[in-house]
């Protein structure tokens, strides 16, 4: 699993990064496996003005092709990390659940088509 990082508005300072990574990878950890790449975004909306202006942006690249992308704004950017971190935990897991779903329907209608072939 890759992780991109990327600021805007201030330097990425090696505590932002490491927080970043660890929430990454405390939630990734049990399917690490099938996440390709992991984009984040930080900014700073209103400058030095103060306010719920921190933003956390996450796009969650998968292995079967999907793309997650999750957006939280917090006071604090290390609470705007941790909470868009377990938001695209939660939303990845559900989109993986969804898209085994779908594919394990598509190959029984596979097999039940295969097999009204060979009995007509």
């Amino acid at each position: 699993m890759r992780i991109y990082i990327q600021t805007q508005g201030f330097e990425l300072t090696p505590a932002i990064e490491a927080h970043v990574q660890k929430q990454l990878k405390r939630n990734f950890a049990a399917m690490e496996d099938q996440i390709m790449a992991v984009d984040v975004f930080l900014g700073d909306i209103n400058g030095p003005r103060g306010g719920e202006d921190k933003k956390a942006l996450v796009s969650v690249q998968l292995a079967s092709r999907l793309a997650v992308r999750l957006e939280t704004v917090h006071a604090d950017l290390y609470a705007a990390v941790s909470r868009v971190a377990r938001r695209a935990k939660h939303t990845v897991k559900r989109t993986m659940r969804r898209h085994n779903r779908i594919r394990k329907a598509e190959i029984r209608q596979l097999r039940h088509f295969q097999g009204e072939l060979q009995a007509g």
